[in-house]
């Protein structure tokens, strides 16, 4: 018995020992696999830089550039998918191409230990990198773009308001400011009919002629270009951020206090994407009451009531409807917008309804929401990808 049992063990101490000399092995190319990948993230986060520093200064070594709307036009060696770029331990080799829109690049980056032409550990990365699409208003109040098939949209304007996309002051609502290479085309805008009741003051930006019978500073019937308009995708984009850095709220939210600074996305009850169809129980109307102090993007994917002296700085974006009835002491700087997707009135009319709220037309509050949105490219939140190949 003896024996068998010493026979026994000195076939798993063999065992044992051959196992023991192929684990160093083992975990060395373990080590190489990680290395592999962080070369390869290192790549992804190369492009980024350079997109990102591209924009603030074209002119420094190794960024890439875009035109105003966000197509590739210098793709440098390094990044053009056949340059090995050297780093510590191994190599990488990235590339970078226009994504589905504008503001969506596709950056396939591979990591190499040693090198790549003699690697012992490869690993292939496939992501998309976006920024926040930047908004062109073509005026500091703006409806329609989305109206479904057979309805029109409305803006109402009443009472003293003011909306001023001049570069001067008017009265006590300051100059606007443009954002460069671009005017706005009037003060109000809509892709249907302006109607005005009270006395409003609506002070058009350089260069304006009206066309009765729209109000003088408005401008009726306009086709708004597609810089104008969140896609769904960014609408995707935009919530997934809201969940980990921002503000998301689902349904009617109630307001009397500022919200948070920089983000905030008021989604529909169950999260879908608002339709011409989507139940009107589903629809968030988000109110705001009081006095607010508020920099950055509110982003509805439904309608938007504002009563009391809000002060904000950046956009209002509603994919429905905006109501604002001010109390004459609160200021918007920058642009609100709604695009009417679906109808929830009887007489079938979206309306955009101004009391005496104050607007100042500001293209760069707009697009950094008062300084409290990034500019800088980002990983788009669910496109990460680990590939084979090399």
């Amino acid at each position: 018995m003896a024996l068998i049992v010493m026979a026994i063990l000195t076939a798993l101490m063999a065992a044992f020992a051959v196992l023991a000399t192929s684990e160093p092995q083992i975990a060395s190319n373990q080590v190489a696999s990680a290395q592999a990948r962080a070369l390869a993230e290192s790549g992804v986060e190369r492009v980024l830089w350079a997109l990102t520093t591209g924009e603030a200064s074209p002119t420094t070594a190794g960024v890439i550039t875009l035109d105003p709307n966000y197509n590739l036009l210098n793709v440098p060696a390094a990044y053009n998918g056949t340059t090995e770029n050297g780093l510590g331990v191994g190599s990488f080799k990235v590339s970078i191409t226009d994504g589905a829109q504008r503001n969506i690049k596709v950056v396939t980056a591979v990591g190499f230990v040693p090198n790549a032409t003699n690697p012992i550990a490869i690993k292939k990365i496939i992501t998309q990198v976006t920024r926040l699409n930047w908004i062109t208003p073509q005026c500091g109040l703006c409806a329609g773009g989305e109206d479904p098939a057979g309805h029109a949209t409305t803006i109402k304007v009443g009472g003293s308001a003011s909306v001023n996309a001049s570069l001067s002051a008017q009265g006590g609502v300051p100059a606007g400011q443009y954002c460069s290479g671009v005017t706005p085309a009037s003060a109000v805008g809509s892709t249907g009919l302006v109607t005005v009741n009270g006395s409003p003051n609506l002070s058009p930006p350089p260069g304006y002629t009206n066309a009765p019978p729209c109000p003088d500073g408005a401008a009726c019937t306009q086709t708004f270009p597609s810089t104008m308009t969140l896609t769904d995708s960014d609408m995707a984009t935009l919530k997934a951020m809201a969940k980990t850095n921002g503000l998301y709220v689902k349904g009617s939210p109630t307001w009397h206090v500022p919200p948070t600074n920089g983000l905030i996305f008021v989604d529909t009850t169950d999260e879908s994407v608002l339709s011409a169809s989507t139940p009107l129980a589903n629809v968030p109307t988000v109110s705001l009451h009081g006095s607010i102090n508020f920099s950055g993007w509110l982003i509805v994917a439904g309608n938007v009531d504002v009563s009391g002296g809000i002060n904000m700085t950046g956009m209002i974006y509603a994919q429905n409807t905006v109501t604002l009835h001010g109390a004459g002491h609160g200021l918007y700087t920058g642009a609100v917008i709604s695009t009417n997707r679906m109808d929830n009135s009887s007489t079938n009319i979206d309306d955009e309804d101004v009391g005496n709220a104050p607007i100042s037309y500001n293209c760069p509050a707009v697009r950094n929401g008062g300084g409290f949105l990034s500019q800088s490219w980002f990983l788009m939140p669910g496109t990460y990808r680990e590939v084979s190949g090399s």
